[in-house]
């Protein structure tokens, strides 16, 4: 939409205070002439004249009385340039405002009808929907999946286009891009440098109200684009989509090993991919170190004996000790006697000493 800006020192800016050196100047010629230069912009702009103001306009934000004077001190103070143009087949009077950011901006023609085509183009089903379906949600800059809910900030999904003010869009000259990507690019001439174009991903990563926006869109139905298949895992916005391209820093870069090149081994040039190297890498690292040689490895079973009963080998046993179990490979014998050598003393005591049995006489 059209809109006029003026810079927070407008009031004293060096051209405002120029009116206080005119001849006829008293003490309200400051301020109307500031007032006067400032109507006559803000109506310039709604009819988009690109900073010029006309004779008529003058008149009446000045009044037939006051035109003269105010006009006269506008032009001396600096405010704008009186021309004379041809319109419509008549010379006639106007005034060309200066263009300066930090006093006065205002929006041109160009720049309001390039607005109205990048809202048109950015609704218009014959160019967003194949541009969605060939880069998916993540943007063509920074590889980041984008949020398409929110209309304002960094994450937010949009639509740049390749060929500013272009009179005939296209869909390759339409990318999908972050809030954020788009406003550094802007209109920057030097933009391709600074947020370089990627490859269109491989495989395009849909978040599943993206899918859902896909079948429920009448356009892209009837012109064969089918929803795409849900994916394995969901995606946050501004998370790496990792949809195939090659959208990485220098700090996301994969690692490499050797020579460089991702896969490469001990320097020796294999440029073997690097996801077929990732098993081996950790099977090494899990392997133990060898045992030095002073610590000799010690057999599972020293004696080359396993228990026949449970199948594992005891602790430091033959068997499981009950009776009639075959032990190292013998056949079963009854248990011996127990040896009265081996008795405790107490033992011994008592059965040398007869038990008395009621009481004594």
């Amino acid at each position: 939409m059209p809109w006029l800006r003026s810079g927070d020192t407008a009031a004293n800016h060096p051209i405002a205070l120029a009116a206080l050196e005119h001849d006829d100047f008293d003490d309200r010629l400051l301020n109307e002439v500031f007032g006067f230069v400032m109507r006559c912009a803000l109506q310039s702009t709604a009819h988009l004249t690109d900073y010029v103001v006309s004779r008529g306009t003058a008149i009446q934000m000045a009044g037939a009385s006051r035109v003269g004077m105010l006009t006269d001190v506008a032009t001396f103070a600096g405010y704008w340039v009186e021309q004379r143009v041809m319109i419509d087949g008549a010379e006639r009077t106007v005034y060309k405002l200066v263009e300066d950011p930090d006093f006065i901006h205002m929006r041109t023609k160009e720049e309001i009808e390039w607005e109205r085509q990048r809202k048109n183009d950015n609704s218009n089903p014959a160019l967003i929907i194949p541009v969605r379906f060939r880069d998916g949600d993540a943007c063509r800059y920074c590889g980041m999946v984008v949020n398409w809910n929110a209309r304002k900030g960094r994450l937010a999904g949009t639509y740049d286009h390749r060929k500013p003010r272009a009179r005939d869009t296209t869909v390759d000259d339409l990318v999908v891009a972050c809030g954020k990507c788009n406003g550094i690019r802007s209109d920057n001439p030097d933009a391709d440098r600074i947020c370089p174009l990627l490859p269109a991903p491989s495989k395009p990563y849909y978040s599943p109200k993206t899918i859902e926006w896909f079948a429920g869109h009448e356009w892209a139905q009837s012109n064969g684009y089918r929803p795409p298949r849900p994916p394995a895992r969901s995606i946050p916005p501004g998370q790496p989509s990792g949809n195939g391209t090659t959208g990485q820093k220098a700090s996301e870069a994969p690692r490499t090993k050797g020579n460089g090149h991702p896969g490469s081994s001990q320097g020796k040039g294999n440029t073997g991919p690097q996801d077929d190297a990732r098993p081996r890498e950790q099977a090494e690292e899990k392997t133990p170190p060898p045992r030095p040689a002073e610590y000799p490895q010690i057999p599972a079973d020293p004696a080359g004996r396993r228990s026949t009963g449970s199948g594992i080998s005891g602790s430091g046993r033959d068997g499981t000790g009950r009776v009639g179990e075959v032990r190292s490979g013998l056949p079963d014998q009854p248990p011996s006697k127990p040896d009265p050598s081996s008795e405790s003393p107490k033992r011994k005591r008592n059965r040398s000493r007869p038990r008395r049995r009621g009481n004594s006489s």
